[in-house]
Order: C-alpha cells, then sequence, then structure tokens
C-alpha cells in the first residue's frame, strides 16, 4: 500500500511498509546485492526515514480527520463546531449555600473570599452584599462560588477559614448543603454528539428548535420547553393556552443581565410565526428587525432538597454485617443519586434505592442485609415511595440527607 488521496478517502502506510518501499527502490537503482537487512548500516539509515515519513504521514491523516467533525479533536474541533453555530460548553464553578455568622455590624460584599480547608479551595461571595444589623450573632444565607471551575467538592459540614477580612464576621458554615459541583469544559465526545442535536433540531419541531438555540448561550447549562395546546385558561403546570415555557439552569446559578438578555434573543429567534414565551422567573423584550419591541418571559430550575430513608433489616440475617455499613450504603446510594438522578422534573422515588441496596447484596459489595425499606421526601416530610418534582424543579441529594439506619 503506498500513500494515496483517492474518492475512498486517505490511504497510509505503516512504518514497516515504507521501509520495505524505501529498501526495494535502492535496490533497484544500487543492484540486489545491497545490503538492507536491520544489521547493516543502509538498513539503520532505511529504518531511521521510514519512522520520520511514518510520523510525518501520521501528522498528515490527523489533519485529514480533522476536517470531518466526526473526527476532529481539540481547537480543530472547536473550528468544525463554529460552521454549523454551535460552540463547545466552557468550564462552570461549582457552588455552595450556607449561613454567614456576624458577631457584630459588618459587609461582606461580592468577591470577597473564604478557603475550604479541606481541600484548600478558594471561594467568593457571589450574592451580595450582605450586611448585619443584629441583634448578634446574626446568621445570614449566602451563596459562594468556587474561584476555579472544574468538580471542586465541598461537603455539608465544610470546614472554611475568612480570607478577606470583614468587619464583625466571624466565620462561614454550610451545614446541611454540599456544593452544586461545577464541570470542567467539555469534552471531545460530548461535543461532537450535542453538535448534531443542535443540527437537527429543527427538523424535530418548534419545541426542539427553542430548545437548541437557548441551550447554544453563553452559561446555560440545561434548557428544556414545554407546550400548552390543549387546556383552557392553564395546563396543570401553569403554562397559558397555546403558551410555551423555557425552563433553563445557568451558571452562575442567577444570570446575569447579559445572559439573561441572551436567552431573549435566543427565544425570540427561534419563535418562528410567534406564540406567548410564558415564564415567572424573568421577563424582558426583545427588539426585532423592524425596531419593535417583544416580551420574553422564562423560568429558572429551582433545587429542592430531597431526603432519603433507608432502614436497613439486619436483626434476622444469618450473614456477618458488613463493617461501617451505613456509611458504605449512604456513599453508594448519594453517589449515584448524584451522578444520575439530579435531572430536572425528575420524581425522586424510594424503589431506586432499594434496588442500589439489592445490587450491593448481588454484587457481594455489602452482606447481613435481608431487606431495604426506603422512604424520600422534602426536608422536614412527610415521607412516602415517591416525592414528586415539578417540571421546573430538580432534586438536590446532600450526604446529611442519605440517612442510613438498622433495624
Amino acid at each position: 500500500m503506498s500513500l494515496e488521496l483517492t474518492d475512498d478517502g486517505l490511504s497510509t502506510q505503516t512504518q514497516q511498509e515504507i521501509a520495505d518501499e524505501l529498501a526495494a527502490k535502492l535496490r533497484s537503482k544500487f543492484g540486489a546485492n545491497l545490503k538492507t537487512g536491520a544489521k547493516s548500516i543502509m538498513g539503520q539509515i532505511i529504518n531511521i526515514v521510514a519512522e520520520l515519513r511514518a510520523i510525518d504521514q501520521q501528522a498528515l491523516l490527523s489533519v485529514y480527520e480533522s476536517f470531518d467533525p466526526s473526527g476532529a479533536r481539540g481547537r480543530a474541533l472547536d473550528a468544525r463546531l463554529t460552521l454549523t453555530g454551535s460552540t463547545r460548553l466552557g468550564a462552570t464553578n461549582s457552588y455552595v449555600d450556607g449561613l454567614l455568622e456576624f458577631g457584630s455590624a459588618g459587609t461582606m460584599n461580592n468577591g470577597d473570599l473564604i478557603r475550604n480547608t479541606d481541600n484548600d479551595t478558594l471561594w467568593q461571595l457571589i450574592d451580595g452584599p450582605h450586611t448585619a444589623t443584629g441583634p448578634y450573632p446574626e446568621y445570614i444565607a449566602a451563596r459562594f462560588q468556587a474561584v476555579d471551575t472544574g468538580e471542586i467538592l465541598a461537603n455539608a459540614g465544610t470546614t472554611w477559614a475568612l480570607v478577606t477580612i470583614v468587619s464583625g464576621l466571624t466565620g462561614f458554615t454550610n451545614a446541611t448543603d454540599d456544593a452544586e459541583v461545577g464541570r470542567s469544559q467539555e469534552q471531545d465526545g460530548d461535543a461532537r454528539t450535542r453538535r448534531l442535536i443542535e443540527l437537527y433540531s429543527q427538523g424535530q419541531g418548534p419545541l426542539a428548535t427553542i430548545q437548541g438555540v437557548v441551550s447554544k448561550v453563553d452559561g446555560v447549562i440545561f434548557c428544556r420547553v414545554y407546550h400548552n395546546p390543549t387546556d383552557s385558561p392553564t395546563d396543570s403546570n401553569g403554562i397559558p393556552f397555546k403558551a410555551f415555557n423555557v425552563v433553563v439552569e445557568t451558571n452562575p446559578s442567577v444570570p446575569t443581565a447579559a445572559q439573561q438578555q441572551a436567552i431573549y434573543d435566543a427565544i425570540w429567534s427561534a419563535m418562528g410565526a410567534g406564540g406567548q414565551a410564558y415564564g415567572t422567573s424573568y421577563s424582558g423584550t426583545t427588539i426585532d428587525t423592524e425596531n419593535v419591541a417583544h416580551a420574553i418571559a422564562f423560568d429558572l430550575v429551582s433545587l429542592v432538597d430531597a431526603v432519603i430513608n433507608i432502614d436497613l433489616v439486619t436483626s434476622t440475617s444469618e450473614n456477618p454485617i458488613t463493617p461501617n455499613l451505613n456509611a458504605v450504603v449512604a456513599a453508594e446510594v448519594l453517589a449515584e443519586a448524584q451522578a444520575n438522578h439530579e435531572i430536572v422534573g425528575r420524581d425522586v422515588l424510594a424503589l431506586d434505592y432499594a434496588g442500589i441496596v439489592a445490587s450491593m447484596i448481588a454484587d457481594g459489595t455489602i452482606s447481613g442485609v435481608d431487606a431495604a425499606n426506603v422512604t424520600v421526601g422534602p426536608s422536614g416530610g412527610p415521607y412516602s415511595s415517591k416525592f414528586a418534582m415539578g417540571i421546573r424543579q430538580r432534586a438536590d441529594f446532600d450526604s446529611t440527607n442519605v440517612i442510613v439506619s438498622q433495624s
């Protein structure tokens, strides 16, 4: 095989094929008795040249593949994404909710810093300013965002230290809430998949088109569009007759004014012949090409703390009980819930977590458990087999809210 670019694509050679080709050409030039074996000087020269040519051909193949979005990687993929209007999703920041404690009067401003001493990461206030006016000690709800992007953790009960000196401020605690973990920059495979979804969204109807366009807005990490085509005056989700409702989750969790306007404009660009863009979280306008203002609205996803109660029946077991059983089960359930169940509109089902315990027993991860009685619900209850989430809600699972006991 030789290096060729044909209608079937680019064909490259292996290093051995290149070496054989070079040896054949040299023998045809200098005679059949020319020594080209690996131990000869000419053979070593052939192998060096063959290696260099093989490296060049692999580079050429990479360039060739980069022209196809399905084969492009890294910066080359970024360039191919822009050809169809897609953009790789950037990294996002983790954020955590908790309480500021003031011992006397003082104000903490946006950008003021605290340190997570458990993993030595910096976090900055993003929902300030917060001013203490007494009586003292005074506790004020606050939200901090990790300075660096990526999957930075801060579980409930993390130890924090003040970095920015604020008069009257004595500390910050997140006794019950884990951080909402950020993400690293979107990987190549995920970017390719999302490009195809966005590319073909116009063939899937107006709701998918709106969803695809809004998803491209910088900072939008989730988008879903709902429609009420039948129920008057409103449906069970509060959407007016014939209106549609765009529900988004953003980073930062409270969208900036620029992000809000970008979402308004994106919704308008995909509305086609029109319709009511219903929403209660944010309302604004966008200007069309005839300089006419149009009202646009959308909703933000709200996080709802979900509690999982697991009672492990061990009293009748004839098998040895796994050491630290409660902690082992809680860790597995929390990891599964955070990885796969924090989905907008997805109900919290006790059956899911009973199934996780059953799988752990079947896999031999735990022993000494005969059954698992599971209930779920909001903080403070009531608890049952199902905790329903609305179309604008996402269950939030925290380590302090996975409660495992034995009976």
